[in-house]
């Protein structure tokens, strides 16, 4: 059974500014990342105890064929993951762990 996935606001530019990033280069290359993404986060949402804790609870997964990651923290209790940030690998994931101290 699927978790609910859950997109901070801050998650959600994140996301649409890569979006934009790629659909600026091709747009079949923005369908790749946007399909990609959504790969990924299908099985962060089934499997979201694969990737193991990189901050706390706080987890990482990498996108395929892009570098980008995409860090959630997985609330058993609640039945629930909460995505904080995609990012580029090349980024500070010092941006999202600020985000979960807010």
């Amino acid at each position: 059974m699927p978790y609910k996935v859950k997109f901070l606001p801050a998650a959600q530019v994140d996301l649409r500014k890569a979006k934009k990033w790629y659909s600026d280069k091709s747009s079949e290359l923005a369908e790749a990342f946007k399909t990609e993404v959504n790969k990924e986060i299908d099985y962060i949402a089934e499997y979201p105890q694969h990737y193991q804790c990189k901050y706390k609870e706080f987890r990482q997964s990498l996108v395929t064929r892009f570098p980008y990651a995409i860090f959630y923290l997985f609330e058993k209790e609640k039945e629930r993951v909460i995505v904080f940030g995609v990012l580029h690998s090349r980024r500070s994931p010092e941006i999202v762990r600020k985000r979960v101290n807010k």
